[in-house]
Formats: structure tokens, sequence, C-alpha cells
């Protein structure tokens, strides 16, 4: 018993966040944002196999701004999902932003 927990320490210590964050247009990395979608991103076997969405585009979710940023990234909530299911579920959350100054353009 003391060894599972010994590698279920371990395990925990060495897990990481994904996380990426793609800047598109002309946006500052510091620039106010303001959130306008959130999506949940579906794999399999620890995320080497994509499900039904993994060919997102952006201009389903924020239109036809040209200045928007992307992030994807592995929170707290996927991160325990795939902890519950021993990684053959793998979710990721991708975030859509617009910057405020571009809020009331379309």
């Amino acid at each position: 018993m003391k060894k599972l927990l010994v590698l279920a320490v371990c395990m925990i210590a060495l897990s990481s966040c994904y996380n990426t964050r793609i800047l598109v247009g002309d946006v500052k990395p510091n620039e106010p944002l303001a959130e306008v979608n959130r999506v949940w991103n579906h794999h399999l076997i620890v995320g080497l196999v994509p499900l039904n969405n993994a060919k997102m585009q952006a201009n389903e979710y924020v239109g036809d701004r040209p200045n928007y940023v992307v992030k994807t990234n592995q929170s707290f909530l996927n991160q325990l999902v795939t902890a519950f299911t021993c990684g053959i579920y793998t979710p990721t959350q991708t975030v859509y932003y617009i910057p405020l100054k571009d809020m009331g353009k379309k």
C-alpha cells in the first residue's frame, strides 16, 4: 500500500499542465482580452487519438475578426477527468479571446 501511495504521489508530481497561447493578428501579449467562447477538446489514450472536434475553425467562435487569441490548456477539471479514467479519455479546453479594443467591431 505504501508503494502504491508513493507511486501515485510521483505520478502527480511529474505531471504538468499543458498550455499554449496563440496570438493572431495585431494582438499584444499583455493586451486586455475578453473571453468569447470555451470548448472542450476530446482525446483518447493520453491525447494520442483526437475525436470529433479535432479540426476546429477559429472563425466559428470569433467570427471574421482579424485579431484574436487562442489558448489551449489542460485545466484542473480536465486533469481530474483524465485521472478518473486512467488516461483513457483525456480532455483539454480551448478558450477564444478577443481584444477589448475590438469588442464593438465585427
